[in-house]
């Protein structure tokens, strides 16, 4: 079953966790994600990040969303619990996206 779920304006990055419980999207409009639980087809958490969120990644374990934040140079890295930004990480200009490495065993 497909749904529209109304978030945000200028959406620019999404990311899906592992278990597929959540979608996390970039709102570059209002420098914030937004965070869809797929069950209820619901916005559960609106979480405040840099300027421009574009690029979005979640960790292999699903325990973190990296936020490329294009406008203000930054990378957040949001806590997948508690849907807050845990840390806000200085990088080079214009960040627009990046992906996970993940280490074969």
């Amino acid at each position: 079953m497909t749904a529209t779920i109304p978030v945000g304006i200028r959406l620019d990055g999404v990311a899906v966790t592992p278990d597929g419980k959540n979608v996390y999207v970039g709102d570059a409009d209002s420098n914030t994600v937004f965070v869809i639980a797929t069950a209820s087809k619901t916005v559960t958490a609106t979480i405040p990040v840099g300027i421009r969120p574009y690029g979005l990644a979640v960790t292999p374990d699903g325990s973190k969303v990296y936020v490329a934040n294009n406008g203000s140079n930054t990378v957040s890295v949001i806590d997948t619990k508690s849907n807050a930004v845990t840390a806000t990480i200085p990088v080079g200009t214009t960040p627009i996206a990046f992906g996970i490495f993940i280490q074969p065993e």
